[in-house]
Parts: structure tokens; C-alpha cells; sequence
């Protein structure tokens, strides 16, 4: 039978992470498990966008310090983040307009840096953007986009340059246990592993994981279209991301003239998703709606060229907010219910993983994302929700 100190399931930005991070502090013996090739569930299909905007001052220091380490990813890490610090703007309605400001108040006191604009005030910063039916926009001039792929790379690189072993194409099928706590798990090919810990960051497809020690995450699967559209010679010149509450979707730039859009107001707790169908082609008629709205948001992409369209997805939790803590099991892990938020929270995720496995003070306080605080508790709001912490107003 194979050993290791620690397993860690799945091979995504949240596990190659936590696999950095443990090395880091110096762990030996460090496995990571994954199905198919790093970065091939949910990371492989995020639009990569880093907005500063949390109802929460833990999930708000969280996108901060992690913002940081995108910045200088090749120092931190080795590697390129890919991040472009094209800003982002993030319109609301007139009724979502105190709900703003106490949040953009917060966020200051946090470090970040960010500005109320007016509708009218919008003409300096992004022209482009119809003010129309806004009562208030945000702008984060040093947030952006990045590369979820290529932080996903860097980060597994500098694990393994760490002794850390990623392992491609091992399913895990079993969980072993002994004396109430895990001992290891079982692979697909019949081998076994042995270990006092395991991480469970198997994203989309972690409760079938967590299903295997007898343990039932509050996690819906969720389905979130993608669409990419291709700018026309009217509207060449790259755009901010903007995240149109009011409207209900947003846009961020990518290269070669293309635009990644997608909706803010679809309920995807309310469109589970096998995860297995992760990447399949996204509906015509989707695809028009949204890009309806974005257009009504944008009137220069009212022209845009419909490029392709394929089904993201959420791992989604009561609160929209992850699982990071021990499960019922001793030494089984959960780092999962990223809720959408797995690419901008990665760096953090893997640093306050790395202390809690290892008994060390987290760098920011775990208490609000811990397991149990979901008993008895069904999901409510949308993925607005995450921006100002109710859907109300929307």
C-alpha cells in the first residue's frame, strides 16, 4: 500500500493551492489525486474575473490578499497569473444604491480601493456604458481578469518543485477509514493510499466525493452559460469588466477582440447541472437573451458577432460562500462550495486550508465558512447575493 501525509483530491486552482501552501510550510508526503488533467473541471471553464465587492469583511480581505498575489504571481508563486488590471465597474439600481455604499464603505476600511460614481460621472471612466435605469456604480480601478488556467499551472509547478506529486487520471472511488477518522483513499485502479488527512477539493464534483465517507455537503451543482462574442470595427478597443446588477449581466474582456458575457440573473441554484455535462454547447436562444441584455448595458456590442457559447457551472452553498473546515470524519478536509468564487479566492483558500490541516492561526479567520453552519438551512438569494449579501433590491 502507497502512504502519504496528505491526499488531496482534485487538481483544480483550489487543490493545486492548498498543495502549494502545505509544501510551504513544509509538509512531506504530499498526494494529489486527479481525475482527469489539472485544471479540467471547473477552473478550466471560469471567466477569471477578480471584483473586490463582498457582503463579508472575511470574503472582502480574502479577494484583497489574494488580488495581491495575482499581482506579483511570479515572485509569490512562478509563473504568470495572466492579470489585467482593466478595472471594473459594477452597476446597481436606484433601490440597490444604499446597499452600495455600505459595502463600498467596508471595503475602504478593508484597503480596497474603490470609488461611487454617479450615472452621469460614468462618461469619464467608460463612455461606452448605457447609464440608463443605474442609480450608482463602483469602480474598482485595480480589479480585472485573470488567467484561471495559467494560475492553476503555475501553482501545481511550484508544488511540485516543492516535492508535492500530481498525479493525472486517478479517480478516487473510496474512502478508507479506521477508529473514526480517515485513513487514505481507494483509486479506481483497485490501489490505496494510505493517509491521516484528506482534502476533499474535488469542486463540482465534491459531494460525490464527500458521498463516499458518509458525509452530505449542502451543495447544489448549478448550470451558468458562458458566451463569447466577438467585438466589431466600431468597437475594437478593449472595455473594463462590467457587472450590470440592475440589468443582469456582465462583460469582460478578452483578447483577439472577444468579449466573455453571461448572466447576472438567472437563479442557478435552480438549474442543477451534472457536472459530467461541464463544457457541453450552450443553447442559441440562451445565448440571445443574454447577449440581449449585455447590448442593452453596452449599445456599441449591439453588433457584436456571436462567437460560441458553453455551460459553467457552480458548486453553490446556502449562503453562497465555501466550505473550508474538518468534516465529521476526522482528517477529511472540505474545501469546497466555492460558489462561483474558486478563481479570485484561490490563493487565500489554499493559505487558510494549509493552516487549518496543519493546526497553525489562519490568515484570516475561518469561523464564517465552517461546515456546520448550514444545518437546517436550504439556499436562499442568487450569486447577487455575493455582491451585497441580498438579492433584494435586484
Amino acid at each position: 500500500m502507497k502512504t502519504a501525509d496528505v491526499v488531496i483530491i482534485g487538481a483544480g486552482v483550489t487543490g493545486c493551492s492548498i498543495a502549494f501552501h502545505l509544501a510551504e510550510l513544509g509538509g512531506r508526503r504530499i498526494v494529489v489525486l486527479e481525475r482527469k488533467f489539472i485544471g479540467a473541471g471547473g477552473t478550466g471553464w471560469s471567466v477569471g474575473i477578480v471584483r473586490q465587492l463582498y457582503p463579508t469583511p472575511e470574503a472582502t480581505q480574502m479577494v484583497r490578499a489574494s488580488l495581491e498575489v495575482f499581482r506579483r504571481f511570479g515572485e509569490a508563486v512562478g509563473g504568470s497569473a495572466g492579470y489585467v488590471a482593466c478595472g471594473a465597474l459594477i452597476g446597481v439600481s436606484p433601490a440597490m444604491r444604499a446597499g452600495l455604499i455600505a459595502q463600498m464603505d467596508q471595503q475602504r476600511a478593508l484597503g480596497v480601493k474603490a470609488e461611487l460614481l454617479d450615472p452621469a460621472e460614468l462618461t469619464r471612466i467608460e463612455p461606452r456604458i448605457d447609464p440608463s435605469g443605474l442609480g450608482a456604480i463602483l469602480y474598482e480601478p485595480e480589479s480585472g481578469y485573470g488567467d484561471p488556467s495559467a494560475v492553476t499551472t503555475g501553482y501545481a509547478d511550484a508544488a511540485r518543485r516543492r516535492g508535492v506529486v500530481i498525479e493525472q487520471g486517478v479517480e478516487i472511488t473510496g474512502i478508507l477509514e479506521a477508529r473514526q477518522r480517515v485513513a487514505g483513499v481507494v483509486t479506481a485502479s483497485g490501489d490505496r493510499i494510505a493517509a491521516p488527512v484528506v482534502v476533499n477539493a474535488a469542486g463540482l464534483w465534491s459531494p460525490r466525493i464527500a458521498r463516499l465517507a458518509g458525509i452530505e455537503l449542502p451543495i447544489v451543482v448549478g448550470r451558468h452559460p458562458v458566451f463569447v462574442i466577438e467585438r466589431q470595427p466600431g468597437f475594437r478597443l478593449p472595455h473594463m469588466v462590467y457587472l450590470d446588477l440592475a440589468g443582469g449581466s456582465y462583460v469582460r474582456p478578452e483578447t483577439g477582440n472577444l468579449t466573455l458575457t453571461g448572466s447576472l440573473t438567472d437563479d442557478e441554484a435552480q438549474h442543477p447541472m451534472d457536472p459530467e455535462a461541464l463544457g457541453s454547447e450552450a443553447r442559441f436562444d440562451e445565448a440571445a437573451l443574454t447577449v440581449s441584455r449585455t447590448s442593452q448595458a453596452l449599445p456599441g456590442l449591439a453588433d457584436a458577432r456571436f462567437n460560441r457559447g458553453y455551460a459553467g457551472a457552480f458548486d453553490i452553498t446556502p449562503d453562497w460562500m465555501p466550505i473550508l473546515d474538518e468534516s465529521p470524519l476526522a482528517g477529511f478536509f472540505i474545501a469546497a462550495g466555492m460558489s462561483g468564487h474558486g478563481f479570485k479566492l484561490a490563493p487565500l483558500v489554499g493559505a487558510m486550508m494549509a493552516a487549518r490541516i496543519n493546526g497553525n492561526a489562519s490568515p484570516i479567520g475561518l469561523d464564517p465558512f465552517r461546515l456546520d453552519r448550514f444545518r437546517n438551512r436550504s439556499i436562499a438569494g442568487t450569486f447577487v447575493s455575493s455582491y451585497l449579501g441580498s438579492p433584494a433590491g435586484r
